[in-house]
């Protein structure tokens, strides 16, 4: 009966999540029409952070707890599931991605390079407090890029609205954008709840929870903005969303560290995630650096790396679960 309330929970949540996330989407289109900006810088700054909120959550309670390993496997999974599960199911059912709309060649390159600092600085098995200040300054460095290179969009439909309408629409989209924002925030510690209750059932090791069960539950808000994304035809919103999604991760990763002290993590633990992250993000750049596409194709080529990290862990789980 228990596992029974625990499923609606988690389907129920699952709905709040959905259509809190459509709520997002009109609103934050609405925004970049408003004063002809770009949906994905508007959606990368706004909806990056909204959607980050959960793995904010999670890295505040393991501080407190006194597991920072918990949200360290939290918000290296959530990257790896951004950049190799998210972006290529965005490539493979939306007929592929072209990012030379929405982001330069040299700006993805950066945002990759930031999202792969977590991984690459817990690989050594220690994380110093420098290191944790060189993760934030270098989100500071992409936030800087991408203010300056902003642009006004040259084919734009701004909405018609006299300074009083604009005005009031401004506000009742952003109230919007806040109320969704707050119900994802619920919903996800559900979410969070739930996949804790389901994974410590089978008796694993709280990072690996972590990297492979909370990074799948504090993600499904950008699952679900990149799902709705492709079915409203704002691939654009979808993209700013979980790229900004990526580097907030990485942000997240460097207050952590300020906050925890240095940490010590069983390298083992995170040996095989960042060997197929550092490969998948390789592969990932060099795909789209040519005309700054991803092809349905090289999509799911991307998704075979996640498909190893999942069959991987998953036999990590059962092995030290038994």
């Amino acid at each position: 009966m228990d596992t029974l309330f625990n499923i609606l929970i988690l389907l129920g949540s699952v709905g709040v999540v959905w259509l809190a996330a459509d709520i997002l989407i009109d609103s934050v289109g609405r925004i970049s029409r408003r004063y002809c900006k770009s949906g994905f810088l508007t959606a990368f700054f706004i909806l990056g952070l909204l959607t980050s909120i959960s793995e904010i959550s999670v890295a505040v309670n393991s501080v407190l707890a006194g597991v920072p390993g918990v949200s360290v496997g939290n918000l290296i999974g959530a990257s790896f599931v951004i950049l190799l599960f998210i972006v290529p199911l965005l490539a493979v059912l939306g007929k592929g991605i072209r990012f030379n709309e929405a982001v330069s060649q040299k700006a993805l390159a950066l945002i990759l390079a930031v999202v792969a600092v977590p991984v690459i600085l817990v690989s050594s098995g220690d994380v110093t407090y420098a290191e944790g200040l060189f993760a934030i300054f270098a989100c500071g460095a992409v936030a800087y890029m991408l203010y300056q290179k902003r642009v006004e969009v040259s084919s734009c439909d701004p909405l018609v609205e006299d300074v009083h309408g604009r005005a009031r629409g401004m506000f009742q989209d952003i109230a919007r954008v806040i109320v969704a924002g707050i119900a994802i925030f619920m919903a996800a510690h559900f979410l969070v709840e739930q996949a804790v209750y389901f994974a410590e059932a089978l008796q694993v090791p709280a990072s690996l929870i972590g990297l492979l069960v909370l990074s799948l539950g504090t993600n499904v808000p950008e699952i679900v903005v990149a799902v709705r994304g492709i079915l409203r035809g704002r691939g654009d919103i979808a993209l700013g969303d979980y790229l900004g999604s990526a580097v907030m991760n990485t942000l997240v990763f460097g207050v952590l560290v300020l906050f925890a002290g240095p940490l010590t993590v069983p390298s083992s633990e995170f040996g095989v995630a960042t060997v197929l992250f550092i490969f998948g993000v390789t592969a990932l750049w060099i795909f789209a650096r040519s005309k700054l596409t991803l092809s349905r194709s090289e999509g799911a080529i991307l998704l075979l790396f996640y498909l190893a990290f999942l069959v991987i862990q998953v036999g990590n789980i059962f092995h030290l679960g038994g």
